[in-house]
C-alpha cells in the first residue's frame, strides 16, 4: 500500500488530520466490534478502540497546548506592535 501524505503547512494540520484518522479509526473498531461473533474478537476489538480514543484525546490535548501557545505568542507580539507604534506616535 502506497500511502500520499499530503504537504502540511503547519504542526496545527498535522495534529488536526492524525486526530481525524483516530476518531475514524475508533469508530472502525467500534463497528467491527459490533458484529463480531466471537468474544475474544469482540473484546480486542474493543480494546483496539479504546487505544485509538486514547490516542485521539493525547493528540487532542496537544493541539489544544500549541493553539494557547500560539495564542499567547501572538498576543506578546501585537503588544510590542503596539508599544512600537506608540512610541513611534510620541516622538
Amino acid at each position: 500500500m502506497i500511502r500520499i501524505i499530503p504537504e502540511y503547512k503547519s504542526l496545527a494540520e498535522i495534529l488536526q488530520d492524525a486526530i481525524t484518522k483516530e476518531s475514524d479509526a475508533e469508530q472502525y473498531y467500534l463497528e467491527a466490534a459490533e458484529i463480531a461473533q466471537q468474544i475474544e474478537v469482540r473484546e480486542f476489538l474493543l480494546e483496539m478502540a479504546t487505544m485509538e480514543r486514547d490516542h485521539f484525546n493525547m493528540l487532542s490535548t496537544k493541539l489544544e497546548s500549541l493553539q494557547a501557545e500560539q495564542s499567547a505568542m501572538a498576543g506578546i507580539l501585537s503588544s510590542y506592535d503596539e508599544s512600537a507604534d506608540t512610541s513611534k506616535s510620541e516622538r
